[in-house]
């Protein structure tokens, strides 16, 4: 039977107890003093006698047996005697000056069955593993990337957040572009015709025709017509701002009386106006805008309170003062009906005609 001596510190006797005990299931016979020396013996013959008969000589490395004389000994007799030494490493220490150029069987792994194979390994044994290797749960470092992994996916979610849904920051409305000369002022002429006839009954029934005739030249370079007049005026910037609706009409007057002009225009559009009426209750879309899809507006108009102006208070816009004359016509195309708050005579005919020219 082949016999293993093991050299070691007593302060490593738990790990080479069951090395020892793993071997000799092995099937080696294993001397080493805490189990094959007696009251009486004396060490200096039998452990250099012990040596002799081996023939493999393990030498367990730890910072107690590095430091240890009595092990020093130990392995150089094993060396002066030739046998084959077989360095475990059972902590992380130093390797002795003269077993520096030996392998050794690395036991600082964590993976006990894994390093005692490779022992057995060495020492030629062939048998069936004498204690089963089992793959680890766990991967080797999995301790220190799991964590990192985590932290590295939350850092990811929140610069997404910040990239995609940036902070909220509060944004000032623009209150007053620089000042500038307007290149075309466009003249309206609007004829409204009210041709209201009210019964006896308590509902009256007016049909206004309202006719908005509205020419405008301007050359593709946006130069003035012989006929259009240059007034310079302050132009101020406000945006569409309805709590009611998610699209406003852009009137061609001062007044829900007056036909839309162009499409419904979205809630948070910009534009440029550069008047108002008398009242301050309607402003009047200015003849340059930001955006050149917003020129269909240019000339129309915008209830004050629909941009977030509320209803009272002064605008710095230049007033246009309308005047009105009558003109009849018999083709009503506007024909709201409404119920008046005093009793009109049996038969009323109105035709008053308004026609509308910007005064700065």
């Amino acid at each position: 039977m082949t016999q293993i001596f093991i050299s070691y510190s007593r302060k490593d006797i738990a790990f080479v107890r069951k090395l020892a005990g793993d071997l000799e299931t092995a099937g080696y016979d294993v001397w080493w003093d805490v189990s094959n020396l007696r009251g009486g013996d004396d060490w200096v013959r039998v452990i250099p006698e012990a040596i002799r008969a081996s023939d493999h000589f393990i030498v367990v490395l730890s910072s107690n047996s590095v430091a240890s004389e009595w092990v020093e000994k130990e392995y150089t007799q094993a060396l002066h005697l030739r046998r084959r030494i077989i360095p475990v490493m059972r902590e992380r220490t130093t390797v002795p000056f003269a077993l520096n150029t030996l392998n050794y069987i690395d036991f600082t792994t964590g993976d006990y069955a894994a390093s005692l194979n490779q022992l057995l390994t060495t020492l030629g044994y062939t048998g069936e593993p004498v204690v089963p290797v089992t793959s680890p749960s766990v991967l080797p470092g999995t301790l220190y990337w799991i964590p990192l992994f985590v932290a590295g996916m939350i850092l990811l979610a929140l610069l997404s957040i910040f990239r995609f849904h940036p902070p909220m920051t509060p944004t000032a409305t623009p209150t007053l572009m620089p000042s500038f000369t307007p290149i075309v002022i466009p003249t309206h002429t609007a004829t409204t015709t009210l041709s209201p006839t009210a019964s006896v009954t308590p509902t009256v029934t007016l049909s206004p025709t309202l006719t908005h005739t509205e020419t405008i030249t301007p050359s593709p370079t946006r130069t003035p017509s012989p006929s259009a007049t240059n007034l310079p005026f302050e132009s101020l910037v406000f945006c569409v701002n309805s709590q009611y609706a998610n699209t406003i009409n852009v009137r061609s007057g001062p007044g829900t009386i007056y036909a839309v002009l162009g499409e419904p225009l979205k809630v948070g559009t910009c534009l440029t106006f550069m008047a108002r009426n008398e009242e301050a209750t309607w402003l009047q879309i200015g003849p340059v805008q930001l955006n050149p899809v917003l020129d269909q507006y240019i000339g129309g108009w915008i209830f004050r309170e629909l941009l977030g102006l509320g209803t009272l208070g002064p605008i710095d816009l230049p007033a246009v003062t309308l005047t009105a004359t009558s003109t009849p016509s018999n083709t009503p195309t506007i024909t709201p009906t409404f119920t008046p708050s005093e009793t009109p005579s049996p038969t009323e005919t109105q035709i008053p005609t308004e026609t509308a020219s910007p005064i700065p």
